[in-house]
């Protein structure tokens, strides 16, 4: 993908001109070209996934099935495979190409469909559109059927089992799993878009990396939609049996779902930038540098009784100037310090005390979205966020401190240990 290439670098060196704020980097027709390539890249990725799917239905045509038993009648026998390209829309894609060589020493079998696949077709406008739609009602075998009618390969000429394994493919793209894989921390949040919310979860790694986990629309951030998606990654692999730390905003959907699902394994830090805003819209703007300053020394103490008590003095001291500023502090005011609790290293609780990881990634989408005046049927605002945020996932960096992120789990587990006794105890 060397255009996309090209345009992605000259848009990065605009991002480390004004210090990594991507938004502030780039104007309204650059923002609607980005989201445009990641849908595209995504179209791009689905033709390349039948075009291999296509080469290995033609070579069983020829070789029979893969490890058959019945070697009566066969013509050709599998002999390796090398490095090779198709086109789609216009660009070089590689692949592992597959070889066969017929059984009566004619030397190797010339691959039709490699041949057609190397012509310089276009995925049409409306034909990407139509996969794209597929993608996101979950219509596999159908998103197939679209690519391959792009690649000009006749429908008979293709069996069922092409179809459904190749549509497995599809799915997996598309239906991440996430099996084995240990997230130190899930972030959760919402965003409006068009009157709909959607609910997008992101996890940090236990190496720092930043992966899309799951989104879901709903009317709002309500907690049924929330518990079903996290039920729905649970699904896909995401363990729920261990201590994991939880960054939320003060949505309490959000809270019943995580508790919902996860139980005592969810340990829940509130979003300090969220929590600030919502104490600031009770005050008058004379007393936020007051608040700041109280707020910054409480959150940024070592020592979690120190803390504790320091916003504590802070309630004290909003419950003289406006006792609904107090009551908003004093509502999970604990929660604020969870990563003080867990001893998480300074370096590490700027990324953690905030739900900015994943606003970031929801900036790009918001922009576009915005312009938008009509939306034609609710997939569409599920396939633009989606691609959205996908395409944010291919410039994600490791969280900064992730080189703490060890101490971070330690903690968890210890934890997650104290728990089992005191659940053994209870048993006996």
């Amino acid at each position: 993908m060397r255009r996309y290439s090209r345009w992605s670098s000259a848009a990065s060196r605009k991002v480390r001109a004004v210090g990594g704020q991507v938004v502030a980097a780039l104007d309204r027709g650059e923002v609607l070209e980005l989201l445009r390539e990641g849908l595209h890249n995504l179209a791009v990725e689905l033709g390349r996934v039948v075009a291999v799917g296509l080469l290995e239905d033609e070579v069983n045509r020829v070789c029979g099935v893969r490890y058959g038993h019945d070697s009566a009648g066969r013509k050709a026998t599998r002999h390796g495979g090398q490095r090779g390209w198709v086109m789609v829309d216009g660009q070089k894609l590689p692949l592992a190409r597959p070889r066969a060589r017929y059984t009566d020493g004619r030397g190797e079998v010339k691959l039709e469909r490699y041949r057609e696949l190397q012509q310089p077709r276009r995925l049409r406008e409306t034909v990407l559109r139509r996969m794209l739609h597929g993608v996101s009602g979950r219509n596999y075998e159908e998103v197939v059927g679209r690519v391959r009618e792009s690649f000009g390969v006749k429908r008979a000429s293709v069996s069922r089992a092409f179809v459904r394994a190749t549509a497995d493919r599809v799915r997996e793209l598309c239906e991440r799993r996430w099996d084995g894989v240990r997230f130190a921390a899930i972030v959760i949040d919402g965003k409006s878009f068009a009157r709909e919310m959607m609910v997008a979860v992101l996890g940090i790694t236990v190496d720092g990396a930043k992966q899309i986990l799951g989104l879901r629309q709903g009317a709002s951030e309500n907690a049924q939609v929330c518990k079903d998606l996290l039920e729905l990654l649970r699904e896909r692999g995401v363990a729920t049996d261990v201590p994991t730390l939880f960054v939320l905003d003060g949505a309490k959907a959000l809270r019943a779902a995580v508790i919902g699902v996860w139980g005592e394994n969810a340990l829940i830090q509130r979003c300090r930038v969220h929590k600030k805003r919502n104490i600031k819209a009770y005050l008058e703007q004379q007393h936020w540098p007051e608040l700041e300053r109280r707020l910054a020394e409480a959150w940024g103490e070592e020592d979690y009784g120190r803390a504790l008590a320091l916003l504590k003095q802070t309630v004290a001291w909003l419950g003289r100037i406006n006792p609904d500023a107090a009551a908003s502090l004093r509502e999970g005011l604990e929660e604020t310090l969870t990563i003080v609790r867990l001893g998480v290293h300074r370096a590490l609780r700027k990324t953690l005390a905030s739900t900015n990881v994943i606003e970031s990634a929801f900036s790009v989408v918001e922009q576009v979205t915005g312009r938008v005046k009509r939306w034609r049927g609710g997939d569409m605002r599920w396939r633009w966020c989606a691609a959205g945020l996908l395409h944010a996932e291919q410039h994600f960096r490791r969280v900064d401190g992730y080189r703490h992120i060890g101490a971070l789990m330690a903690a968890l587990d210890r934890i997650g240990r104290a728990a089992a006794v005191d659940g053994t105890e209870k048993v006996a």
